[in-house]
């Protein structure tokens, strides 16, 4: 009974819950405006732990880096969108505050992603029938 008075703690007590960062995003750390984001999130989240079966918690904590990371890049996206991506100051123009701290969560994320090596996979194992048979084949030829 997470949230309700007297039940479980304080109300918004993240002690003991499993995915803890999950209710931080969907409670405290993102406006309403921008709770858009939270699906578009989790389907990140899902599809990089689906490339990589039997995560450690060392690559769980990664992919929820990158999926921090990639939360952070959209939403300076999206307020570039909104409020403009060049600001024009004293004849001249430069890039909104916010853009000019793209390219850092951007390389967090790069980073992440090499660091889990989602280019590595293992080779499907076959079934030790067929590989027998497979090599005996191979020796007749």
């Amino acid at each position: 009974m997470a949230g309700l008075k007297g039940r479980s703690g304080p109300v918004g007590n993240l002690n003991a819950s499993r995915h803890p960062w999950r209710s931080f995003w969907k409670r405290r750390a993102l406006r309403p405006e921008d709770k858009w984001i939270l699906p578009t999130l989790e389907g990140y989240a899902s599809g990089l732990a689906s490339d990589k079966p039997g995560l450690s918690e060392a690559e769980a904590r990664l992919i929820e880096i990158a999926q921090i990371s990639r939360g952070a890049s959209m939403l300076i996206l999206a307020e570039a969108a909104r409020s403009g991506f060049i600001q024009k100051e004293n004849g001249s123009w430069d890039l909104s505050p916010g853009s000019k701290e793209l390219a850092k969560f951007l390389s967090i994320e790069r980073a992440s992603l090499q660091t889990l090596g989602l280019g590595r996979r293992a080779k499907p194992i076959q079934d030790l029938a067929k590989q027998i048979q497979a090599e005996r084949q191979a020796d007749g030829e």
